[in-house]
């Protein structure tokens, strides 16, 4: 990687002093928090709906891009990241994104290709990746139980954020890290315009135990990142927990409406043994040796640690629905901005939501340490949204394309293996290979142009 940038050492000797309010403790609030420490005269608060911080949630995996990110955010990001990842378990597949294999059909079992980028296929547990970015921030800068209800924008005084406890704080710049259901975008863009957007796809999600998934599937396709792709289908496995556990998605991409209140609900296994049939006997593999499995609580913050797996009271399969978000005509006005899953909630096929929430952050950083006075910081933050809006909102867009790719849909290539092995092998370069250091001297230069 290319030497990380000093932005701390760039700003004024004595600038003057302001606040930001960050709405929401995910990873993207969390590294934005942290990248703003770094600046003594840049006092930040961080305001959860929550009572506590949300260990609860699924893998997360994060590329190279993501991971230069976090290293030009604060090395005490990276090593968060780092603290937690599982990688690719055998060296010769340290590089591999994934092994894209067919799934059904006269070339079931034929490797398609083996994506590789700088850092391979390295994921974490949310929850531990979490606790990590959270003991580098400053216990009192954290407030709870406070969900944002109104936000007030007014010329010549500070943003007034209420919340629903009828408590309200001031601040000088309001950022929203508040997941896909943002109160910030809703103020941002209006309720209908703030509304998720359901994909049509979907997924059964769960967990195997390695040395079961080994004895089934075999030591290379248990122990490394693997996607089975095949007709309206796929199933992507990776190792997770340091190698001790095997994390299942079997994708479904026929799934037109979600008629759901809940956007994870209750299934039956026979469904999924239904929606795979016919399939390769590596596919059956799978959700063979996944089926005795199906009982384990999906991602509770448990199996990342020495505890042994804990049963439900009732054995449900779930059933996960992929929401994502329209493009935004903004993502600022003001002094507020929004950022992550609130701006650009994208389904997960490239790997890449927690990635551009890190792009976020590291921008939204760069631009505020530049700010000189409480007049530019609207200029700050519509530099942010020049930069990132685009980038971000082709993510959105091109992981539903790669979604009817891997479910072999995609408009022109089809089930035509030679074309699906020559779209893969370089799709994602644009996402893996960005230049950190040309995205933030961009933003940089646009805040400066436009004073």
């Amino acid at each position: 990687m290319s030497p990380v940038p000093n932005h701390a050492a760039s700003v004024s000797p004595t600038p003057f002093s302001y606040n930001v309010a960050i709405v929401g403790g995910g990873i993207g609030g969390l590294t934005l928090a942290l990248g703003l420490l770094k600046y003594p005269h840049i006092d930040v608060q961080i305001y959860e709906s929550a009572s506590s911080f949300g260990w609860i949630g699924a893998g997360v995996a994060i590329g190279p891009n993501g991971q230069k990110a976090l290293e030009i955010i604060s090395p005490a990001a990276k090593a968060a990241f780092d603290e937690h990842a599982t990688p690719n378990m055998w060296p010769s597949k340290a590089k591999n994104f994934a092994a894209f294999i067919v799934g059904k059909g006269e070339r079931a079992g034929e490797v398609i290709l083996e994506a590789k980028n700088e850092t391979g296929m390295q994921s974490v547990h949310r929850a531990d990746f979490l606790d990590e970015l959270v003991k580098a921030v400053p216990a009192e800068r954290a407030h709870f139980n406070k969900c944002l209800q109104k936000i007030e924008d007014k010329d010549g005084r500070p943003v007034v954020i209420r919340f629903s406890d009828e408590t309200s704080v001031t601040a000088d710049v309001v950022i929203g890290a508040d997941g896909i259901h943002s109160n910030v975008r809703k103020y941002l863009l209006g309720t209908e315009a703030a509304k998720p957007v359901f994909s049509g796809y979907v997924a059964y999600r769960g967990i195997i135990n390695m040395d079961a998934a080994v004895e089934a599937l075999g030591a290379e396709h248990a122990q490394n990142s693997t996607l089975i792709c095949g007709p309206g289908r796929a199933i992507f496995t990776y190792p997770i927990n340091r190698g001790a556990l095997v994390n299942v998605a079997a994708m479904d991409f026929d799934h037109p409406i979600w008629e759901h209140e809940k956007w994870i609900v209750p299934t039956d296994w026979s469904i999924v043994s239904q929606r795979f049939e016919g399939w390769s006997s590596q596919a059956q593999a799978v959700i063979k040796v996944w089926s005795p499995f199906r009982s384990y609580i999906l991602y509770p913050a448990h199996i990342y640690s020495n505890e042994p797996p804990k049963l439900l009271d009732k054995p449900d399969l779930a059933t996960w629905a992929f929401w994502d978000t329209a493009p935004a005509s903004t993502y600022t006005r003001g002094r507020v901005a929004m950022l992550g899953d609130a701006a650009h909630a994208t389904t997960p096929f490239q790997g890449q939501g927690a990635g551009q929430a890190i792009e976020d952050s590291e921008v939204i950083m760069t631009v505020l340490s530049k700010v000189q006075n409480l007049k530019q910081i609207p200029n700050a933050l519509m530099a942010y949204n020049q930069v990132r809006r685009p980038r971000a909102q082709r993510v959105v867009e091109t992981s539903r394309e790669f979604g009817k790719l891997l479910g072999m849909q995609s408009e022109g290539v089809g089930e035509d293996i030679e074309k699906m092995k020559e779209h893969l092998e370089t799709r994602m370069h644009w996402l893996w290979q960005r230049n950190q250091t040309a995205q933030l001297n961009g933003a940089v230069e646009l805040f400066e142009e436009s004073l």
